[in-house]
């Protein structure tokens, strides 16, 4: 593709169609465990721990593929995510037992996801805006990956009931190509061409090997300085407990929402409309939170943000369990959902900049992935030994509250003393 600069609008619009592929797919395909269990005997413990799984390998794939991403160049990781994506969802979709489904669910799935997800791609967007655009172009292209669980969510509903849970993630695995079509306009741009940041962003960091390059020699591929000197920032930690929180109730709500439907006697429509309705609300949510990013203090709104998903989990335990709890539910969710990812990453990048961000983003995202993992496992556990989901949210609905309270100590003025000294 021509190195000639494009539109950096043109870019936001090829990483939310990634990230909606991206992201659709694996927060949607949870919603055929119940199916998936009946048709071939797995039990549902065991593919909630899959799902634990993935989320877990992604989450430690993310940091080593932004890393790579800044070494080698977006293009390439994107497309080998991509590759491994599609595969596991074949295996997934061909699997007649559960340690093949395992492998392509858990594994090939969960180490593609990981090489095509918010690092990756929103580290491609971040470099191209400066700093008080950057919010709401990262919260316009996360917008993508709340659109693809509307869309994906939607599709399986219909689908599932027509050609089976097999030949659904037969034809899921077929949009991968929108990768193949798109990655190339997230190519890094040569050195000089990108915008000018206020954290020395354009440098040999954010580009692929012929630009990293300074008397012959190449830059070694992981960047402990940076890593390390990022790790000696409180706030840089108290972020990462944060999104921990957030992969926490991002898993277990997708991953349990089909059995916790079905315990409350409803049908099964009612979990894949809500899965639908929160992804769909939150495109209005992400564009929001990036726009209130770039004006109000983020720290503050990811405050607001947590404790509101406290209170809502707290009423979802004490109302009644109709139709229409489920979907004012997921209609206040959706606002809140994946709102928190343009507000996180737009943090690491006021922090530190966007020299090395896919790959310090990559870090916190792995936080997120291990709040996912215990969010799918311990919720499948917890019913298993309990028999209801109550433990499981109120555990939920206290960690919101924890990760509302980490929030409160970053001030503004201890970003601007931060930001300062990085």
């Amino acid at each position: 593709m021509s190195t000639l600069r494009i539109n950096p609008w043109w870019v936001v619009a090829a990483a939310a169609v990634i990230l909606a592929y991206n992201m659709g797919i694996r927060l949607s395909t949870s919603l055929l465990i119940p199916t998936i269990n009946q048709d071939i005997g797995i039990p549902q413990s065991e593919l909630a721990f899959g799902f634990a799984v993935q989320n877990l390998m992604w989450g430690a794939v993310a940091p080593v593929a932004g890393l790579m991403a800044e070494r080698y160049g977006t293009v390439k990781v994107l497309l080998a995510g991509a590759v491994l994506y599609g595969l596991g969802l074949v295996i997934s979709a061909l699997a007649e037992s559960g340690g093949l489904f395992f492998m392509g669910n858990a594994i090939f799935i969960g180490v593609g996801v990981g090489a095509s997800t918010f690092p990756i791609v929103l580290a491609a967007v971040g470099k191209r805006f400066p700093v008080q655009k950057r919010t709401l172009a990262l919260g316009v292209a996360s917008a993508g990956g709340s659109l693809g669980q509307f869309g994906y969510a939607f599709a399986l509903g219909q689908l599932n009931p027509m050609v089976g849970w097999s030949d659904t993630l037969l034809i899921f695995s077929g949009t991968t190509l929108v990768v193949f079509a798109l990655a190339g306009l997230l190519k890094d741009e040569p050195k000089g061409e990108g915008g000018k940041d206020d954290q020395s962003e354009g440098s040999a960091g954010n580009n692929p090997p012929s630009t990293v390059m300074a008397g012959k020699q190449k830059q070694p591929l992981f960047n402990w300085q940076a890593i390390g000197d990022a790790f000696k920032v409180r706030d840089y930690q108290l972020l990462n407990i944060g999104f921990f929180v957030c992969g926490f109730h991002v898993a277990f709500i997708t991953v349990h929402m089909a059995g916790f439907v079905n315990l409350c006697g409803l049908p099964a429509s009612v979990a894949t409309n809500s899965i639908a309705l929160i992804g769909l609300v939150n495109v209005v949510g992400s564009i929001a939170a990036g726009w209130a990013g770039d004006r109000w203090h983020q720290p503050y709104l990811l405050a607001l943000i947590y404790g509101t998903r406290t209170l809502l989990i707290i009423l979802l335990m004490v109302l009644p369990k109709t139709y229409e709890t489920f979907y004012m539910f997921s209609i206040v969710m959706g606002m809140l959902w994946l709102s928190t990812v343009p507000l996180t990453s737009g943090c690491v990048a006021h922090l530190f900049g966007t020299k090395n961000l896919a790959s310090l983003f990559g870090i916190v995202m792995f936080s997120h992935q291990i709040g996912a993992f215990f969010g799918s496992w311990w919720g499948g556990l917890l019913f298993d030994w309990y028999g209801d989901y109550s433990l499981a949210l109120s555990m939920s609905a206290g960690l919101g509250l924890l990760a509302a309270l980490v929030h409160l100590p970053m001030t503004p003025k201890r970003f601007a003393a931060v930001e300062a000294r990085v």
